[in-house]
């Protein structure tokens, strides 16, 4: 776990860069005062050997000086601080007897010397041999090796003694350790540990600090990430520092102040959308990749003739009814919108399917729409249909018209009754075509909202009874008896005595139109409860459908297809609008072949 820390990495590589760095100069620092001490000894020995090679050079002739000077030996050990040899020219230090016209001679020794004379009695150390063998060939030569008999780093040099002829005939060796170098370096060493430890724990000091000092910011900035992560978007670092740590905790505090923003602007996108979604009154399904739906708007139900909530599993199953998978699975292959018309629950719903493809053209889903096309193929059907009544209403009496002047015009009715007739053929066609451009007329202007009412105070009794008189005259050509029966004291109200009385004269044509010869119609009026007025119009007429009910009041529509004479389906068009000009209300209850009853209310009448 700690090895995971930044903390515990930073103070150990501070600790490990520390005593590296300190090992090394310590070491350095060991060996060039080690270097420094033996160079220092060997040029001394060097020139104290030189020195000594010199003197026995320049006396190599007198033999009472060398007598002498060897006489003297014992003291250059303590003049060059070391020990001394003279050898020869073959390397021997012991005795000069046998030397030939070697050493012996040169330096004056004659016959009856006995065995010789002995400068140094002490043995030449292991490693003057191969500085002999240097020195013999006119070298000077150095060794440094370690010997454990001074128990210390010990030095021999060796300098050749050169006669006047430039030849070697001898040479001088000192031999000696370097005293107190190896305790120094001891004790350097000792010191260097010290240091070392010292320093160890000054850096994990030092190392703990800066690395706490490094990473608390690091903890705050990691801390508000994790805030944003949650959705808390107002978190932030408090790093107020002016070096990287502090820019880098300045840019997360602006990543989060904008993240809340964005973040922000997204959800009233959303919401947006989803209200837009909502009120939108056809059906939307989102699929997945998998044909799945993940998502609906609350308008699917009413299409599909389900109730609120609207499951997913269920949607699936009807779904999977309509099937339409293979649409779904065309439109993702394909990249390409498409659609189709299915009958689901008596009605036509059209499905237009659109692939869901996401910025590097890779398919993510599908969302169809869902319409119910049943209502627009109705009224297109009943568009066709007024086209074609219209079409009809206009062509029947222009043929009547047409023929009747051609008669005319080519003197085939002479006779002046037949003229007569004639013309009030041609006027009857006229005033049926005035009538089905003033009910056209009439209908787009209260459609547009363009006409004006003027609402008096009204009396419905007399306004029923000058309607129902106004129709008796067409009731009587069928034998039919129209009855009114008013109640008692009915209050005034507010209205438009022109519009009202065309609103009852619409209604009692319909119910003398559409009923058979010698039967009754009865209107009634009366104030019922709520202070709500009244007018009921009964007929024994022929009845209409229940499923036709609810269609009554559309434009062009008729229930008998086949009386296409008696109108062109305008008129309860017309009676609607001009009902809710009034703020009055309808209901229909019908029956077929037993007739029809018609219940208008007016609310609030003036009492």
């Amino acid at each position: 776990m700690f090895k995971k820390r930044i903390a515990v990495k930073l103070t150990a590589s501070f600790v490990l860069i520390m005593l590296i760095s300190m090992l090394a100069i310590g070491l350095l620092f060991i060996q060039m005062f080690r270097q420094y001490a033996f160079d220092s000894r060997e040029q001394t020995m060097l020139e104290r050997a030189r020195s000594i090679a010199e003197v026995m050079a320049e006396n190599s002739q007198n033999f009472g000086q060398i007598r002498g000077f060897v006489g003297s030996m014992r003291f250059l050990d303590t003049m060059a601080e070391a020990k001394v040899w003279i050898t020869d020219s073959k390397g021997d230090p012991s005795s000069t007897s046998g030397m030939g016209k070697g050493m012996g001679q040169n330096f004056g020794v004659g016959p009856g010397m006995g065995h010789g004379l002995t400068y140094n009695s002490e043995p030449l150390p292991p490693e003057a041999e191969k500085v002999i063998q240097e020195v013999l060939k006119g070298k000077e030569s150095v060794s440094e090796s370690f010997s454990s008999v001074y128990n210390e780093a010990t030095l021999t040099v060796g300098v050749p003694i050169v006669d006047s002829s430039h030849q070697v005939i001898g040479s001088v060796l000192l031999h000696t350790p370097v005293t107190g170098v190896t305790a120094t370096l001891n004790k350097a060493v000792s010191i260097l540990a010290i240091s070392l430890l010292a320093a160890l724990v000054l850096a994990i000091g030092l190392g703990i600090f800066y690395s706490l000092l490094f990473t608390r910011p690091l903890k705050a900035m990691n801390s508000t990430a994790l805030e944003i992560t949650r959705g808390n978007y107002s978190a932030r670092t408090g790093v107020n520092r002016e070096d990287e740590l502090g820019q880098l905790g300045n840019s997360l505090d602006q990543l989060a102040l904008k993240l809340g923003y964005t973040i922000n602007q997204l959800f009233q996108e959303k919401g947006k959308l989803n209200d837009i979604i909502s009120s939108i009154s056809e059906g939307i399904v989102a699929f997945d990749t998998t044909l799945k739906p993940i998502s609906i708007n609350t308008a699917l139900a009413e299409i599909m003739n389900r109730s609120q909530p609207y499951l997913l599993e269920a949607l699936e199953q009807d779904l999977n009814n309509l099937e339409i998978e293979a649409l779904l699975t065309r439109v993702m292959e394909d990249k390409k919108p498409s659609h189709v018309i299915k009958e689901w629950l008596g009605k036509r719903l059209r499905f237009t399917v659109s692939p869901i493809v996401d910025n590097h053209g890779m398919v993510t889903g599908s969302v169809a729409l869902v319409q119910d096309i049943s209502e627009s193929e109705r009224l297109e059907q009943l568009r066709r249909d007024f086209v074609a009544n219209v079409s009809h209403e206009f062509r029947t009496p222009l043929t009547v018209i047409r023929g009747s002047v051609e008669a005319l015009v080519d003197g085939m009715v002479e006779d002046s009754e037949d003229i007569r007739r004639y013309h009030h053929r041609i006027l009857s066609e006229t005033r049926g075509m005035e009538r089905l451009v003033g009910d056209l007329l009439e209908l787009s202007r209260l459609q547009s909202g363009k006409i004006a009412i003027n609402k008096d105070r009204i009396h419905i009794t007399g306004l029923l009874a000058d309607a129902v008189k106004g129709l008796q005259t067409i009731a009587d050509q069928k034998g039919i008896n129209v009855l009114y029966q008013s109640g008692p004291d009915l209050p005034p109200f507010l209205g438009d005595y022109d519009r009202l009385r065309q609103l009852f004269v619409i209604f009692l044509d319909n119910a003398v139109k559409y009923s058979p010869a010698n039967t009754s119609v009865s209107v009634e009026s009366s104030m019922i409860e709520n202070n709500t007025l009244s007018i009921i119009i009964r007929d024994q007429g022929y009845g209409i459908a229940a499923d036709e009910l609810p269609h009554i009041w559309d434009r062009f529509y008729q229930v008998d297809k086949s009386r296409k004479g008696l109108g062109t389906g305008l008129g309860l068009a017309i009676a609607k609008h001009l009902l809710d000009l009034h703020d009055g209300k309808v209901s229909v209850q019908s029956e077929l072949g037993k007739g029809t009853k018609i219940e208008i209310k007016f609310n609030n009448p003036l009492t």
